[in-house]
């Protein structure tokens, strides 16, 4: 989160700088656009919080893993600084999990997998452009669904997830389109354990499900959007 934050800082000091200074406009007409498409790609680093029965085995997160993310962009300008934002996003995630038994130094890893179709939906707030430069923030909510998942694992998740998030971003405008980069941050509001577990074959690995009261998702991603 720390390289997130430092990385986007920087890139949003420079080109607050670069604004300040009078410059030729580029593409000085394409935010008069109704509606507009585009194309996202990002990395994300994708975390998943636990609430403990209190039987024997803990779960933690202790590594978060870069996950790529890509997605298409629909816009629908209500005025000049208000847009509604529909982004259907394909996350593939992957999240180390490790189970420490009481006081012991047994332990259980497992890789946490997922491949997440997202659909978010945004209201972005947008300032006044600044020559060649627009910070905006944005927020919304979004639903995902887990399209693979291996079921004889000591957790299995639920296919589909309910969060909300917020985004910070500056629309940077180029001669021939618009880069944006942007910073979001993403909190999971449904328990994405899947306690009941049908169709398991391997009965020792509830265990490790009894053991999870409930789990929620988070993450922190940095996404480029070309429009």
């Amino acid at each position: 989160m720390k390289r997130f934050l430092t990385l986007y800082i920087f890139l949003t000091t420079v080109t607050l700088g670069f604004a300040q200074r009078q410059t030729l406009k580029n593409i000085p007409y394409i935010d008069q656009r109704r509606v507009h498409y585009g194309f996202a790609i990002g990395i994300s680093m994708a975390d998943v919080t636990f609430n403990h029965t209190g039987k024997d085995w803990f779960a933690e997160c202790p590594n978060l893993n870069p996950a790529l993310c890509v997605g298409l962009i629909g816009d629908l300008a209500f005025t000049e600084h208000l847009s509604l934002r529909l982004q259907p996003t394909l996350h593939f995630i992957s999240r180390d999990v490790c189970f420490r038994k009481g006081s012991t130094e047994e332990t259980v890893k497992q890789d946490l997998k997922s491949c997440n179709l997202e659909m978010p939906v945004s209201l972005k707030i947008s300032s006044k452009r600044l020559n060649n430069y627009r910070p905006y923030i944005m927020a919304g909510a979004s639903a995902s669904y887990d399209l693979a998942k291996d079921k004889e694992t000591p957790l299995v998740l639920k296919n589909l997830d309910f969060a909300i998030h917020i985004s910070l971003g500056t629309d940077t405008y180029l001669p021939f389109f618009k880069l944006c980069p942007e910073l979001r941050f993403n909190l999971g509001l449904a328990d994405i354990i899947d306690h009941k577990r049908k169709g398991l074959k391997d009965e020792s690995l509830m265990q490790y499900t009894e053991a999870i009261s409930s789990a929620h998702s988070k993450s922190i991603s940095l996404i480029f959007y070309f429009e």
